[in-house]
């Protein structure tokens, strides 16, 4: 029966051997006898250089401990808990790899003087292992796993594992004796970093394996991806975008934090690799883009609750930021198309900001993420004012958008909710009705957007505040379809110009008088807090720079409510209304000839 298992034994012994080589093959075999360059000239034994070699007590190690500080991984979203320092094999695996001990350096024996080593027998600066005693770009360590939603521990058998006191150390995901158990990488990994096995043994995110970044299949050809290893971001994972050690960006990201913190997505999404290229809408005149240079501002950790890191910002000192993770959760971003109001894919995972003020954990409609900059925030600029010639000054500036679409106001464009006009408004283009609701995207978006390479969403465009089109606020504009190209997105030019439209003058105030819609229209609505009903039906609120008082002070549009018809009693372009009354629709009116503005 001995017999019989020895010649088990042997004949099993060199698929073992295959499976797991063995130190004396890889670059820690710093004996005369090893692979690499770092390597002595006489010294034969191999493990002489980490393990102290006779009398030595259990977990004895024959290398000196760094003495210096280091600086660790750190994130305001860090749930891990830390110790004092580093720990167990972290703290031998560092004094090799801090460059600040002599790599021949060993307890027992002294110092061993290898070959192409740097001043002092330290690890040269700039080699690839040399991790330097700043390590806040390389993954934590000396940490205790906190199991949760986003984390939980490797199960039972599996390469990676934690160490006696459940922390996570540099050998939960290196093999300091076998190099390349991942022959491709050859980096001493118990699991290949392709399709991040590796990383997803310990990191668990809800939406990861449905998310447009895993499943991306297209070649691609990151600066540090060799596309001889790896030809798709689903291959490569989460090494796409993370490095494991020296990450130049916060949370790991690659990329300099000199570059801004776009700058990694946008090296992908330049129609090169993803198909749309947000590169050139980052650049245009008016676009959602973190600064060129440095860092936007943006913290991860950002929340209404946040004293820090407070988002909405609670006062106007506070510099205003945005940066693609704003609006973006990259680990969950996928293709779902949806129906206003609901969030598409492309905003799955995202927290945000709901109708009454709230913090949401994960946005269900697209407005809940427009909220987190453009409701309660402080620090708007339209706060301040601007010297702009097409600025439109309102009696009340309003900016706090929460409140303007609030169901509750007199008049509102229908993102929180439909409409308060419940009756026919003929100008609508269809499928759109008066119980329709709309994306704040409809309004603000790319120029162009969804045509060819151009994305949808608000990343960029050649028109002021964002604009998917035209939309002229300046007095004296002659109208024409790209004049108001925006408002004839969805009512129809030749009936709202026409004596059909809900208010049968349109064409003596625009087309005849060029005033523009702006004139009498606030484009969002009017919050409570701003208007009554009477007064701001129809998203009636006028430009102070186009609409002045009547000599007694009156500036006043008095709605005749649910008969129709209202009262204007002001001064515009040197007409008195004082008052002028207009009668409801006239159904039986003949539409306007006029060429219809395409859509």
């Amino acid at each position: 029966m001995n017999r019989l298992l020895l010649i088990g034994v042997l004949l099993l012994a060199p698929a073992l051997a295959a499976a797991k080589s063995s130190v004396l093959q890889g670059k820690h075999n710093l004996s005369m006898t090893g692979p690499g360059s770092i390597r002595s000239s006489t010294e034969k034994r191999a493990c002489i250089f980490c393990h102290t070699p006779h009398r030595g007590t259990a977990g004895t190690l024959n290398r000196p401990p760094s003495t210096v500080s280091h600086r660790h991984y750190r994130s305001s979203t860090m749930q891990a808990t830390g110790t004092q320092g580093l720990t167990g094999s972290s703290r031998t695996c560092v004094s090799c790899h801090d460059g600040t001990v002599a790599v021949g350096q060993t307890v027992a024996s002294g110092y061993i003087p290898l070959l192409n080593t740097g001043p002092g027998g330290r690890l040269p600066a700039g080699h690839s292992s040399n991790l330097g005693t700043d390590l806040t770009g390389s993954h934590p360590v000396s940490i205790k796993l906190q199991v949760g939603l986003k984390a939980r521990e490797p199960t039972r058998g599996d390469p990676v594992k934690l160490d006696r006191q459940g922390l996570v150390q540099c050998t939960s995901c290196h093999d300091p004796h076998s190099e390349d158990d991942v022959p491709t990488e050859k980096k001493f990994l118990l699991k290949p970093t392709r399709n991040s096995e590796l990383c997803s043994t310990c990191h668990s995110l809800p939406y990861w394996s449905s998310s447009s970044h895993q499943l991306q299949t297209r070649n691609f050809s990151l600066r540090s991806v060799s596309p001889t290893l790896v030809s798709s971001m689903e291959e490569r994972g989460c090494g796409s975008c993370h490095a494991q050690h020296n990450a130049k960006g916060a949370r790991l990201v690659k990329g300099a934090r000199t570059e801004g913190e776009d700058q990694v997505c946008l090296s992908c999404h330049d129609s090169r690799t993803a198909p749309l290229d947000l590169t050139r809408e980052a650049l245009k005149p008016f676009a959602h883009a973190a600064p060129v240079a440095g860092p936007s501002g943006h913290d991860a950790s950002e929340s209404p609750l946040n004293q820090q890191f407070r988002l909405p910002e609670s006062h106007a000192g506070v510099p205003r930021h945005v940066t693609c993770v704003d609006c973006h959760e990259a680990h969950s971003v996928n293709a779902q198309s949806a129906v206003a109001p609901r969030a598409n894919g492309a905003l799955t995972g995202v927290w945000g900001i709901d109708r009454n003020g709230q913090r949401v954990e994960t946005v269900s409609y697209e407005y809940e993420v427009c909220f987190k900059c453009h409701a309660d925030s402080l620090n708007q600029p339209q706060l301040r004012g601007s010297s702009a010639a097409d600025n439109v000054r309102r009696l009340v500036n309003e900016v706090n958008l929460r409140r303007v679409f609030d169901p509750n106001s007199p008049s509102f464009h229908p993102v929180v909710a439909p409409g308060k006009n419940t009756s026919a408004v003929p100008s609508l283009i269809p499928p759109l009705t008066t119980s329709s609701q709309i994306y704040c995207t409809d309004c603000h978006a790319s120029d162009g957007a969804g045509q060819g390479s151009v994305p949808r969403g608000p990343h960029g465009s050649i028109y002021p505040h964002l604009l998917e089109r035209n939309y002229a606020t300046a007095d004296h504009t002659p109208e024409s379809p790209n004049s108001y190209a925006l408002c004839y997105k969805c009512h129809d030019r030749a009936r709202l110009l026409s004596s059909q439209s809900s208010f049968s003058l349109h064409r003596r105030h625009v087309v005849d008088q060029s005033a523009p819609c702006s004139a009498c229209h606030n484009a969002h609505g009017v919050a409570p807090t701003a208007g009554t009903p009477q007064n701001n039906a129809h998203l009636i609120d006028f430009d102070l720079s186009i609409v002045r008082p009547l000599p007694n002070g009156m500036m006043r549009y008095t709605s005749n409510g649910s008969s129709g018809g209202g009262t204007c009693s002001l001064t515009c372009h040197g007409s008195q209304h004082n008052p002028r009354s207009y009668s409801a629709l006239t159904s039986s009116a003949a539409p306007l000839r006029i060429k219809a503005a395409s859509h």
